[in-house]
């Protein structure tokens, strides 16, 4: 008589069902790391972002310091008024000695916009021209009307 050989393949299969199983479950898992993950490296991208721009804001913010000191003045009003500039550049500089850690991405952007502005001034300054026109007072006409209307006495 023949005897009936039966194979058995329950324990290849109770492993390959395991693994199935348990690949599932770490896929499931890796989804929802990537859920949570994308946002919070999306926040952490812009973070990284505004920090760069931030420094770029005080580079800037050097460089045009660097460049009120390097302007020659050719007339009194120019220096006058680079003097000017380079005073609210000082104060400036106080100020971000003490805030620029703090400062949010609008401020930057305000303090941009102020630097250009700023930028523009110092361009023309540094051509020789100034914003303001400078007149003097030729004030001999009115001494000498003083003069002739109270003359010296004891003089002769």
């Amino acid at each position: 008589m023949k005897q009936k050989i039966t194979y058995s393949a329950n324990f290849k299969r109770n492993y390959v069902a395991l693994f199935a199983v348990l690949f599932f479950f770490l896929m499931i898992a890796a989804e929802v790391t990537l859920a949570f993950s994308i946002p919070a490296y999306m926040k952490r991208e812009n973070v990284l972002a505004d920090r760069v721009r931030h420094r770029e804001l005080l580079l800037h913010f050097d460089q045009l310091r660097t460049r009120c000191k390097n302007i020659k003045p050719r007339t009194d009003a120019v220096e006058m008024e680079r003097q000017l500039v380079s005073h609210a550049l000082d104060q400036m500089a106080i100020y971000l000695r003490d805030e620029a850690d703090n400062l949010s991405p609008d401020e930057v952007n305000e303090l941009q916009a102020l630097f250009g502005s700023i930028t523009k001034i110092l361009d023309q300054l540094s051509r020789g021209r100034s914003f303001s026109r400078e007149s003097r007072l030729n004030t001999a006409g009115y001494v000498n009307h003083l003069v002739k209307k109270y003359p010296v006495k004891g003089k002769k």
